[in-house]
Protein backbone atom coordinates (compact mmCIF):
# COMPACT_ATOMS: atom_id res chain seq x y z
CA UNK A 1 0.00 0.00 0.00
CA UNK A 2 0.88 3.34 -0.95
CA UNK A 3 1.82 6.09 1.36
CA UNK A 4 0.13 9.19 0.83
CA UNK A 5 0.93 12.55 2.36
CA UNK A 6 -1.06 14.19 4.42
CA UNK A 7 -3.37 17.46 2.65
CA UNK A 8 -1.07 19.71 5.01
CA UNK A 9 2.26 18.58 3.64
CA UNK A 10 1.11 18.86 0.08
CA UNK A 11 -0.27 22.45 0.49
CA UNK A 12 3.26 23.42 1.89
CA UNK A 13 5.35 21.86 -0.80
CA UNK A 14 3.02 23.42 -3.09
CA UNK A 15 3.30 26.96 -1.55
CA UNK A 16 6.85 26.59 -0.91
CA UNK A 17 6.98 25.48 -4.65
CA UNK A 18 4.79 28.91 -5.98
CA UNK A 19 6.78 31.28 -3.53
CA UNK A 20 9.91 30.03 -4.86
CA UNK A 21 10.98 29.62 -0.90
CA UNK A 22 13.96 27.57 -0.30
CA UNK A 23 14.44 27.47 -3.92
CA UNK A 24 17.22 30.18 -4.54
CA UNK A 25 19.65 31.60 -1.76
CA UNK A 26 18.71 35.39 -0.47
CA UNK A 27 21.31 37.42 -2.38
CA UNK A 28 22.04 40.46 -0.55
CA UNK A 29 20.89 43.76 -2.58
CA UNK A 30 23.25 44.68 -5.21
CA UNK A 31 24.01 48.69 -5.13
CA UNK A 32 25.77 49.77 -8.63
CA UNK A 33 26.07 53.72 -9.27
CA UNK A 34 26.72 54.69 -12.40
CA UNK A 35 27.04 58.56 -12.27
CA UNK A 36 26.91 61.18 -14.08
CA UNK A 37 23.84 60.53 -15.85
CA UNK A 38 23.59 62.94 -18.64
CA UNK A 39 27.44 62.01 -19.12
CA UNK A 40 29.83 65.37 -18.71
CA UNK A 41 33.29 65.84 -19.93
CA UNK A 42 32.97 62.27 -21.57
CA UNK A 43 33.90 59.99 -18.27
CA UNK A 44 31.56 57.93 -17.13
CA UNK A 45 31.97 56.17 -13.32
CA UNK A 46 30.14 52.85 -12.16
CA UNK A 47 30.57 51.38 -8.95
CA UNK A 48 29.01 48.52 -7.49
CA UNK A 49 29.32 46.56 -3.52
CA UNK A 50 29.84 43.40 -5.62
CA UNK A 51 32.41 43.06 -8.09
CA UNK A 52 32.06 43.89 -11.56
CA UNK A 53 33.44 41.35 -14.57
CA UNK A 54 32.22 43.01 -17.68
CA UNK A 55 30.99 46.08 -19.17
CA UNK A 56 29.11 47.16 -22.65
CA UNK A 57 27.76 49.67 -23.73
CA UNK A 58 25.85 49.88 -26.89
CA UNK A 59 23.72 52.31 -28.97
CA UNK A 60 20.34 53.06 -28.64
CA UNK A 61 20.35 50.32 -31.87
CA UNK A 62 22.32 47.70 -30.42
CA UNK A 63 25.71 47.89 -31.53
CA UNK A 64 28.32 47.79 -29.02
CA UNK A 65 30.44 51.06 -28.68
CA UNK A 66 32.36 49.63 -25.71
CA UNK A 67 33.18 46.37 -24.23
CA UNK A 68 35.88 45.86 -21.28
CA UNK A 69 36.75 42.51 -19.77
CA UNK A 70 38.23 42.46 -16.52
CA UNK A 71 40.03 38.78 -15.24
CA UNK A 72 39.35 39.78 -11.62
CA UNK A 73 36.52 41.93 -10.73
CA UNK A 74 36.28 45.80 -9.80
CA UNK A 75 34.06 47.22 -7.82
CA UNK A 76 34.78 50.77 -9.38
CA UNK A 77 35.99 52.51 -12.80
CA UNK A 78 35.80 55.43 -14.85
CA UNK A 79 35.12 54.68 -18.40
CA UNK A 80 36.13 57.43 -21.00
CA UNK A 81 33.44 58.34 -23.09
CA UNK A 82 34.13 61.59 -24.83
CA UNK A 83 34.70 60.13 -28.45
CA UNK A 84 30.49 59.14 -28.34
CA UNK A 85 28.43 61.07 -30.10
CA UNK A 86 25.69 62.01 -28.13
CA UNK A 87 22.60 59.96 -27.46
CA UNK A 88 21.18 57.62 -25.48
CA UNK A 89 23.12 54.31 -25.03
CA UNK A 90 23.06 51.37 -22.84
CA UNK A 91 25.43 50.34 -20.29
CA UNK A 92 25.17 46.38 -19.36
CA UNK A 93 27.11 45.37 -16.54
CA UNK A 94 28.05 41.45 -15.83
CA UNK A 95 28.80 40.11 -12.27
CA UNK A 96 30.48 36.78 -11.43
CA UNK A 97 27.23 34.97 -10.78
CA UNK A 98 26.09 35.20 -14.31
CA UNK A 99 23.66 38.15 -13.31
CA UNK A 100 24.01 41.40 -15.63
CA UNK A 101 22.27 44.69 -14.87
CA UNK A 102 21.32 47.34 -17.45
CA UNK A 103 20.80 51.05 -17.11
CA UNK A 104 20.64 53.89 -19.81
CA UNK A 105 23.04 56.76 -19.84
CA UNK A 106 22.42 59.58 -22.28
CA UNK A 107 25.66 61.37 -23.89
Amino acid sequence: MKKLLPLAAIFIIWANTALGIGLQPIQPEREIEIFPNPVTEGRLTISSNDEIFSIKIMNITGKTVFSEEYESGMKSMVVELDKLEKGIYLVRLGFSDEATHTSKIMV
